[in-house]
């Protein structure tokens, strides 16, 4: 995720997420190259009569305005849904050990083994959204049995399950254990189904073409009346449809490395810090901050 610092004016005219203009950079010099073929091919298309006409490119634009209006909506609704049930993880653990802490009559020991199992927990669903194997680290550690089997999360929330079982001060108190433990697992049902279920590739590869259709013949409307300026006119447009096609396949996903996606990193960094606190650990880690590129992952 991109951390923007306070920046004046200037700064923010000039400044741009890297990742989606290295998306769209050859496209754009694509379009460059044809803007000005089409400078030196259309008088020659006039003295054979072939003139563009404006409806129905007009009504291509409208259809893509419809049509990128709501992929953006969707995308930024996986993202948004995502980013609650980030923050509601990080809510549900620190509220399970606040009552783990209070209510149970558990050594030191066999609480911050929990507090392990959270963070270890919150790690791995991390890697699992990611499609990435979990910390090897992790996996060999003896207190992790989520090493070797299909769904770790699911190893994960059972063994923490048992640990406030067997530390449980009476029924009552374990009934709210449990209530904590189905949020987590609701929590990563929700992540589960977003990463699992991404916007049916058909509609992005038709709205891929639709733009870039576009793209091509729009200069052919302004070179009669702006000449060289078709140039900078038509990359504008350009620029404006690609850059939020390429938003909109950065928060589709929201659990990726992208600059646009979710930090979850540093999500999982502030779990670990709250719970270890919570334990008064002398040894936090570290803060993680962004880089000197703004960004947070």
């Amino acid at each position: 995720m991109i951390v923007r610092p306070e920046q004046n004016w200037l700064r923010k005219l000039f400044s741009w997420h890297g990742s989606i203009m290295r998306k769209i950079s050859l496209q754009m010099l694509f379009f460059v190259g044809l803007n000005i073929a089409y400078l030196f091919i259309l008088p020659i298309l006039h003295l054979h009569g072939i003139v563009a006409k404006e409806s129905p490119v007009y009504f291509i634009g409208v259809s893509i305005s419809i049509f990128l209006g709501f992929r953006n909506n969707v995308a930024w609704g996986r993202y948004s849904e995502a980013r609650k049930l980030w923050g509601e993880l990080l809510i549900v653990t620190r509220s399970l050990m606040r009552e783990f802490i209070n209510t149970s009559l558990a050594s030191y020991e066999e609480k911050k083994a929990v507090v392990d199992l959270l963070i270890a927990y919150a790690t791995v669903l991390k890697d699992t959204l990611r499609h990435e194997p979990a910390a090897a680290a992790m996996c060999e550690d003896r207190l992790f049995a989520g090493a070797g089997v299909m769904t770790p999360c699911n190893a994960l929330l059972q063994e923490i399950g048992l640990y406030l079982y067997h530390n449980r001060p009476d029924t009552r108190v374990y009934q709210n254990y449990n209530h904590y433990l189905n949020q987590i697992g609701m929590i990563q049902g929700g992540c589960e189904r977003i990463s699992n279920t991404p916007i049916p590739f058909a509609y992005s590869l038709l709205l891929h073409r639709t733009v870039a259709i576009f793209c091509a013949i729009y200069p052919l409307l302004l070179i009669s009346n702006f000449g060289v300026l078709t140039l900078l006119f038509s990359l504008f447009t350009t620029y404006a449809l690609l850059a939020l096609d390429a938003i909109a396949t950065e928060l589709e996903d929201p659990f990726g490395h992208e600059d646009n996606d979710l930090p979850l990193g540093a999500i999982c960094n502030t779990i670990e810090i709250d719970l270890r606190e919570m334990m008064q650990d002398a040894e936090l880690p570290e803060k993680m901050r962004p880089d000197k590129h703004f960004r947070l992952l």
